[in-house]
């Protein structure tokens, strides 16, 4: 009886784990796309001060072309702050998953 306790236990106590190494494999790739957001944005936003400073030292015609550069760049900006949103809601959704574990005790 009590080796047939042990042994239950030992199964629960290995799909704990398992559970547990999946989520932290999961938080890992996400931590991953994460960055790659974060870069993405401090890329978008240096470019966008680059084409602000441009702009104070030219004048005429080319200011509309930098207009039209910066509304790219903002453009890009929303779309990365998109993802970001998207990659939080996903965190969120790990970090709920993740909170379950070890439950079923």
């Amino acid at each position: 009886m009590v080796i047939a306790e042990l042994q239950r236990e030992l199964v629960e106590l290995e799909a704990d784990l398992a559970d547990e190494a999946r989520a932290k494999a999961r938080l890992h790739a996400l931590n991953a796309k994460l960055g790659g957001v974060i870069r993405e944005l401090e890329e978008t936003g240096d470019a966008m001060v680059g084409l602000i400073d441009e702009s104070e030292r030219q004048s005429g015609y080319w200011l509309v072309d930098m207009y039209r550069r910066l509304i790219q760049q903002a453009t890009r900006w929303r779309m990365v702050k998109a993802k970001a949103a998207t990659l939080a809601a996903e965190a969120a959704e790990e970090a709920g998953s993740s909170g379950q574990l070890g439950e079923h005790e």
